[in-house]
């Protein structure tokens, strides 16, 4: 037999009298409203099951990448919360709520980041790639704090080491195991 709505109150109906409708918004308010988003210990919730959000949030990610390129990874969020389409379209599909306001954004960043991490998303959404730019900027950073360490000692060092060698071209002076000593003509 197979189990359908319509069954709820056959199932209920002579115990506590309710209809199709009734058994319906009660599960709707005690089963799918509590994990609906999440489930415990960062699994999917239940409206992950639906291909037709799956895909959606696919879109939302999308939008996300296009978005970086015009206002930049920190401010990404805030512009998909506040002013994109798509991801609107996706909150009134999902049946998800959130205020226009503060709480309402930091809500959504805390879902945003989660549902990103579920495995059925990694393919779509992939870190941020390091690029030859991001290199090179990391390796002149690094010579400029090598630069900046060289001091006023060490610059007297190499000065003194250059007059040594330039006595020992000369060849007046030699190196011995004590130090230069003049050569006698």
């Amino acid at each position: 037999m197979k189990k359908t709505w319509k069954l709820l109150p056959k199932i209920f109906g002579d115990q506590f009298n309710i209809t199709e409708t009734e058994a319906i918004q009660i599960l709707q308010e005690t089963i799918y409203k509590i994990h609906w988003k999440h489930l415990p210990a960062g699994a999917a919730g239940i409206m992950w099951r639906d291909k037709y959000i799956r895909e959606l949030f696919k879109l939302v990610l999308l939008e996300e990448d296009i978005l970086v390129k015009k206002v930049g990874r920190k401010k990404v969020q805030k512009e998909l919360f506040y002013r994109s389409h798509i991801f609107k379209e996706f909150v009134v599909v999902a049946g998800l709520k959130y205020k226009e306001n503060n709480y309402g954004y930091l809500n959504f960043k805390n879902d945003y980041s989660r549902w990103k991490r579920l495995k059925f998303f990694k393919p779509s959404w992939k870190r941020g790639k390091i690029t030859n730019e991001k290199i090179l900027k990391r390796i002149r950073a690094s010579n400029k704090k090598i630069e900046v360490m060289e001091t006023a000692e060490s610059k007297k060092r190499s000065a003194g080491q250059k007059y040594t060698e330039n006595l020992i071209k000369s060849g007046e002076w030699e190196r011995t195991p004590a130090g230069l000593r003049k050569i006698i003509h």
